[in-house]
């Protein structure tokens, strides 16, 4: 039951019982306390923003609040082999073994959902493909986080 509903009976009861077997009235009318207001539950302390990523975006990308990290930093030659994550900005450029079928790929940009990537192939064909994930020829990517015109991206080698 509610405070204020068990106070509600009190005072109809205390009342009640005032004007029942007796011709007297009595000094002064029974004191009922007002319910204490409730509140809420107050919030608890969030964590510290370094120790928390924001949700990602509908894109699955997050947006993070402290600085970007990625398993290789923005060392790009570590990519030569296909499977590397690292940070990319604009006209970065990666350079993959002659097996993954893909001479290079250059970033063109970055945007809060993803990147533009570039492609050459060993064929002199270029092909463009943006977005948070994708792939071509031999090489899959995907972007986990992009933060002030950067972005950590995972390159997988395709079998």
């Amino acid at each position: 039951m509610s405070t204020q509903r068990v106070a509600g009976f009190l005072l109809v009861s205390a009342a009640a019982l005032a004007g029942c077997g007796s011709d007297t009235q009595p000094a002064s009318p029974p004191s009922v306390s007002s319910p204490a207001p409730v509140s809420s539950p107050s919030p608890s302390p969030s964590p510290s923003s370094s120790s928390v990523a924001p949700p990602p975006s509908s894109s699955g990308v997050a947006h993070p609040d402290g600085p970007l990290v990625a398993a290789q930093g923005t060392d790009l030659k570590s990519c030569r082999d296909g499977d590397c994550e690292v940070i990319l900005k604009p006209k970065d450029k990666i350079a993959f073994e002659a097996r993954l079928r893909v001479t290079y790929i250059a970033v063109d940009s970055v945007s809060d959902d993803g990147v533009t990537l570039s492609a050459a192939l060993p064929s002199g064909a270029r092909a463009s493909f943006s977005g948070s994930a994708g792939r071509t020829n031999g090489i899959s990517y995907t972007v986990s986080a992009v933060k002030e015109g950067k972005a950590v991206v995972k390159f997988t080698p395709e079998a």
